[in-house]
């Protein structure tokens, strides 16, 4: 994953005359990187977000093949899983941009919104990690295999995405 500062670089120089010119107004350009840092960010969480959306379908073709078999009542806990993959979803849509106004007491600055970029960048393997976990139990389904060990894996490492996540408000309160 690229740092937060090369990004920055990327958008500067994709940049118009006008908005190049602009940035010699002082203060205008660290209001601009900050403002593109928050940008960043949400772009991160939203990628992250429509990862852990996959997960629905992945789901519901499980239920679907368990249906198919008869096996739908002998697993439990698909409806938990559900809950908590739309309880991450929802987190990463609706977490704080690491904004401060011109007068907000609490000031974000610059270091603070690259470790958040960082932060939710690592969260990215975490993802990564569930979404194929939710992939092996569609194919699992399928193969008509024990499933109750797929679920309480995909339960704590849902639960351990959600106590990473909680971290970032550590970051944005120190």
């Amino acid at each position: 994953m690229n740092d937060l500062q090369s990004k920055l670089e990327q958008i500067k120089s994709n940049e118009s005359w006008l908005e190049k010119i602009k940035r010699y107004i002082p203060g205008y350009d660290g209001y601009v990187n900050r403002d593109n840092s928050r940008e960043l960010d949400t772009l991160l969480r939203n990628k992250l977000a429509v990862l852990m959306e996959a997960n629905k379908t992945s789901l519901k073709n499980t239920v679907s093949a368990l249906s198919d078999s008869g096996n739908l009542l002998s697993v439990s806990g698909l409806d938990k899983i559900d809950k908590k993959n739309e309880t991450v979803i929802a987190k990463l849509k609706s977490a704080a941009r690491g904004y401060s106004g011109a007068f907000d007491v609490i000031k974000v600055k610059e270091d603070k919104l690259n470790q958040l970029y960082q932060f939710d960048g690592s969260l990215l393997e975490n993802a990564e990690t569930v979404c194929k976990k939710f992939r092996e139990l569609e194919d699992k389904a399928k193969e008509k295999v024990d499933l109750k060990e797929n679920v309480s894996e995909i339960s704590g490492s849902l639960d351990e995405f959600l106590n990473k996540f909680n971290e970032r408000e550590e970051i944005l309160k120190h």
